[in-house]
């Protein structure tokens, strides 16, 4: 009884902390939308993903190209912020009120990774709101509006817990290991890429420590086997559209971390946008520092494991690490050497909490004045965020007219290569780029149609302004033609003198829709594996 009145309690506090964090998105009406971050391209992207079961390009977004980009950004976490759009009637709304969600299972996961390790309650809750208050994640929602890497933050936490239970403890629970990569898949893939080289050397690091070694292998290998199941509805549309297309892909910069100083300068001033990792997880890591100094002799090898893994991601996070040498190569598709702080926030903040934490005894008075100190250091980043002249933002008013706008947004990521700087070109009208033709022109979300008038007395080319990637399907008349792609990415029809109706549109290839079923399949009996011994345990 005392333990359901205090999970009910709990649960209470993270939905007003959850709510308190989100409180500036609600403050206001209007929605910040900075210049040069991702706001845009997510809001237009969720808008996009109305046909995503059924086809892999979506006409009423991206400015009404037919963009391919559900299928290298994952959207399946997307859904909810559809469905809230959908119901509201407003992204913005639907925006405010996912994150308000993702908020709060976010200190949902983290306390229960740090609770699962610890069987602390202080220190699974202190955890919960260290790492969500944390500055890298508030940068990321409420600056960069990187959806795929807030999302995948709330998993990182899972993550650690699955290898926990894989290497050093309960080993029959290894599906939570499968579970949070395959989450970090389907909403970063970029996080998963480097999460997934993490794990690779902390179980080398960890491989000669580890008992039961045969059980814990055969676990290991089960649940890469499953992820890889799970994964592939994602990985084979990815491969096989990157493969037969030539795409526009986000720009690579050279890497190149911040000074030691200037990292620890940054994190102690707190600011969002100089993409530090905060002075509540500097004050944790220097604690962590001391306490691990003085103690280290009667520590787990996890928590040695966990507690150099946060150092060495930290100092792989400034510019003593020669991230030179890496430039030009795949490892360069990270593109900023910050967003590794997402890694160090989770690793400090997890070492704090386990090493540290649970041998200190902190009262109810303690707890709630290191909330409350969060909180209020969260709040005044945010204030000077707000009120800073130089960010230069675009308000996004709740109005149905924002929907509207969001769809029409422009963006040039997994584009057809060749399109790329052809923005003015491909806003032009059908009759404005083709000669003697009157067009008229209706989108759906699964379907571009045309209906146009060849006023010439012969057959003759035309440009639409659709892109172009293989396997796209083109009807003239009821049946189907051959297209092409134009010298700036867009499709190239032959049509006959006179009226004709053109309905162009894509389908998923065989080998994709498999893929979707393997990963569907697979994670219902995922979940009912994981169901079934508390549901065993609940019957008997």
């Amino acid at each position: 009884m005392k333990k359901h009145f205090y999970n009910i309690w709990l649960i209470c506090g993270m939905i007003m902390l959850s709510i308190l964090y989100c409180l500036p998105l609600f403050y206001n009406q209007n929605l910040r939308a900075f210049n040069n971050q991702d706001l845009l391209f997510h809001l237009t992207r969720t808008i996009g993903i109305s046909n995503v079961l059924s086809s892999p390009v979506n006409f009423l977004n991206y400015a009404d190209h037919g963009t391919m980009a559900n299928t290298f950004y994952p959207w399946i976490f997307l859904f909810p912020l559809f469905i809230l759009y959908k119901l509201t009637g407003s992204i913005v709304i639907g925006y405010k009120l996912f994150f308000l969600i993702i908020t709060f299972a976010t200190m949902v996961i983290a306390y229960f990774s740090v609770h699962s390790i610890t069987k602390n309650r202080n220190s699974a809750f202190l955890f919960s709101v260290l790492y969500s208050f944390s500055l890298y994640r508030t940068t990321d929602l409420y600056y960069r509006s990187s959806f795929g890497e807030v999302l995948a933050m709330s998993f990182l936490p899972l993550v650690v817990l699955g290898f926990y239970q894989v290497i050093f403890g309960d080993y029959t629970k290894w599906y939570w290991l499968t579970l949070s990569v395959s989450a970090l898949l389907y909403t970063h893939l970029l996080s998963a890429a480097v999460m997934v080289i993490m794990l690779l050397v902390a179980f080398i690091c960890a491989v000669y420590s580890m008992n039961q070694l045969k059980q814990r292998l055969k676990s290991l290998v089960l649940s890469g086997t499953l992820f890889i199941l799970v994964a592939l509805g994602f990985i084979v549309p990815f491969i096989i559209r990157s493969h037969e297309n030539s795409l526009s892909v986000p720009p690579l910069f050279k890497l190149q971390g911040n000074n030691l100083g200037d990292l620890f300068l940054f994190s102690l001033n707190n600011n969002i946008g100089m993409n530090s990792i905060g002075i509540t997880t500097t004050v944790a890591l220097v604690i962590t520092i001391v306490y691990y100094l003085k103690h280290r002799a009667n520590l787990s090898n996890f928590k040695h494991l966990i507690f150099y893994s946060a150092i060495i991601v930290l100092i792989l996070s400034s510019s003593l690490f020669p991230w030179s040498i890496f430039n030009g190569t795949p490892i360069a598709q990270i593109q900023f050497v910050w967003r590794l702080n997402a890694f160090s926030t989770v690793m400090i903040l997890m070492a704090f909490s386990i090493i540290v934490l649970p041998n200190v005894n902190l009262s109810k008075g303690a707890i709630l004045s290191i909330v409350a100190f969060v909180v209020l250091i969260n709040f005044s980043s945010l204030n000077a965020l707000y009120n800073d002249p130089q960010k230069i933002f675009t308000n996004l008013t709740e109005s149905r007219s924002t929907n509207d706008m969001v769809a029409d947004y422009y963006h040039s990521d997994y584009s057809p290569k060749i399109a790329y700087g052809h923005k003015e070109q491909l806003s032009q009208p059908i009759d404005t780029i083709n000669k003697d033709i009157i067009s008229k022109v209706k989108i759906c979300p699964s379907t571009y149609t045309i209906g146009v008038n060849n006023l010439e007395k012969r057959s003759k080319r035309i440009t639409v302004p659709v892109y172009y990637y293989k396997n796209q399907i083109v009807k003239l008349n009821g049946s189907v033609v051959k297209s092409s792609e134009s010298s700036i990415g867009t499709t190239i029809i032959q049509i006959p003198s006179g009226k004709s109706n053109i309905a162009i549109s894509y389908k998923y290839y065989i080998a994709e829709k498999i893929s979707f079923i393997i990963s569907a399949l697979s994670t219902i009996l995922l979940v009912i594996y994981m169901m079934k011994p508390k549901y065993y345990k609940t019957m008997h």
